[in-house]
């Protein structure tokens, strides 16, 4: 089903007019017109108003497209989030690539709307987690001052071991979610709240 069918089949379900949807999306009414007569292909952000006002995910406007079309783009796509998300890999070896990596393969792609929406997705879990990383490993610091009153004690200090099951953590998430794209599945880090 293409973009414009669905977004009209969305709007009648809900028993919203085209002018009530306009309003209620802050879309022009001409665009929506457009859109649903597949005259012009929407801009991301206009698509996530559009969404918002019908009270549905993009993502489940992108994924029906996709996945009616039976076109290599939806496996294209699905290649391109997964090496959005492999790229944070690189943050076992220089903590920040976790997320410089994954920036820089999502803005080279992000004119593909199910890529920019599930990037952005991707970017967010690893600005999450290297923030609580830095939280714990701090905590875990001062907490060790405060019991032992030295910052290292002992041969491994206890700050490398927490930074690893936590370098650990992000690895079972990034193999997790790189084995559900390879299923097709495209709903990843559902528990993630979008950062941008």
């Amino acid at each position: 089903m293409k973009l414009g069918k669905k977004i009209r089949l969305e709007r009648k379900n809900k028993g919203l007019s085209q002018e009530l949807l306009a309003e209620n999306s802050r879309v022009s009414l001409r665009t929506i017109q457009r859109i649903e007569n597949n005259a012009s292909k929407p801009r991301p952000y206009t698509l996530k108003l559009i969404a918002n006002a019908l009270n549905i995910e993009v993502t489940e406007l992108i994924e029906e497209q996709n996945s009616d079309s039976k076109s290599p783009t939806g496996t294209d796509s699905i290649s391109k989030i997964n090496l959005i998300n492999s790229s944070a890999l690189l943050g076992c070896i220089i903590p920040v690539f976790n997320i410089i990596a994954p920036i820089i393969f999502w803005k080279l792609n992000k004119h593909n709307l199910i890529v920019n929406e599930k990037g952005k997705r991707v970017i967010s879990f690893q600005i999450l987690w290297f923030l609580f990383s830095i939280l714990v490993l701090f905590a875990v610091h001062l907490i060790n001052y405060k019991i032992t009153g030295e910052f290292v004690k002992g041969r491994l200090p206890i700050v490398v071991l927490i930074y690893g099951l936590l370098l650990f953590v992000n690895v079972f998430f990034i193999i997790r979610t790189s084995n559900q794209l390879k299923k097709s599945q495209t709903e990843i880090y559902p528990f993630t709240p979008n950062l941008f």
